[in-house]
């Protein structure tokens, strides 16, 4: 009981660290700003930077039987590169519907960055997936992985990814946007952050290499939310919601029969 709560504990404060890090300069200027957005890129990079030393020196404790076997580059994922083909199939494949709703439209995929600064699309699209999968992935799963098993790990870690976006309502509420909609918001981001990280997580434990869960949340990342309200004026509703639903089930479906460790040599598969 004490190593699991010193685990969970050095793992909440790797996280606390990472978002923290972000509001060391001062908030006088909009998230968005390139200024902030630059300031929060070089944190963000020191976080990560920092990320594997604060796992060896807090994750050695708990893993000194497993630490001869396996380098601290393999805890944290860095193998295996084309392992990420797996799982960015199955996100793929769960957003059928978001796809074939594009298509009808003609729109691109990336669309919700048209007219972005490169800064932003910068951030959101290569920084913040890296950072944050080497970070709540290839660190902070270690740590509790060690602790608490394979189980409790995909269970409880996208907890720690979904409250670290928490923060994003304080930038809504210096905008002055009405407290209901701040924590509808908040709600519906945490819900789909969890979700995410769920799979994430799983990705990461199966296939032991950080490189899946990066590039799935790029792709997520590009999708953003599915856009269920256009769905009426896409001119073939009935389709596109065959097409999300198809897509969901198939996902559903086929990720616990993909992602398996007779798959893949993870290490967290033989531990």
């Amino acid at each position: 009981a004490v190593v699991s709560t010193q685990s969970t504990g050095s793992a909440l404060g790797l996280a606390v660290l990472y978002v923290s890090s972000l509001y060391i300069w001062p908030q006088k200027l909009h998230r968005n700003h390139p200024t902030v957005v630059k300031q929060r890129i070089f944190s963000a990079v020191v976080v990560t930077i920092l990320s594997p030393l604060y796992l060896l020196l807090w994750g050695t404790h708990y893993t000194a039987h497993h630490a001869a076997q396996h380098s601290l580059a393999l805890w944290i994922g860095l193998k295996d590169p084309l392992s990420a083909v797996f799982p960015l199939l199955l996100v793929i494949l769960l957003f059928l519907g978001p796809l074939c709703q594009h298509l009808v439209l003609r729109e691109s995929i990336f669309s919700d960055y048209d007219g972005c600064k490169d800064v932003l699309i910068f951030r959101n699209l290569i920084v913040a997936p890296i950072t944050e999968e080497v970070v709540f992935r290839g660190c902070l799963a270690p740590l509790v992985f060690s602790a608490l098993g394979w189980n409790i790990t995909v269970a409880t870690l996208p907890l720690f990814f979904g409250v670290a976006h928490i923060h994003h309502a304080c930038g809504l509420y210096r905008q002055g946007q009405p407290l209901l909609r701040i924590a509808a918001s908040l709600l519906l981001q945490t819900c789909f952050t969890s979700a995410f990280g769920c799979f994430s997580t799983l990705a990461f434990l199966t296939t032991g290499s950080v490189f899946g869960p990066i590039v799935c949340h790029m792709f997520c990342n590009c999708m953003g939310l599915p856009d269920i309200a256009s769905i009426p004026h896409t001119g073939y509703p009935k389709s596109i919601w065959f097409a999300h639903v198809l897509g969901l089930g198939g996902f559903l479906l086929l990720t616990p029969n993909i992602l398996t460790c007779d798959r893949f040599s993870s290490i967290y598969c033989t531990l």
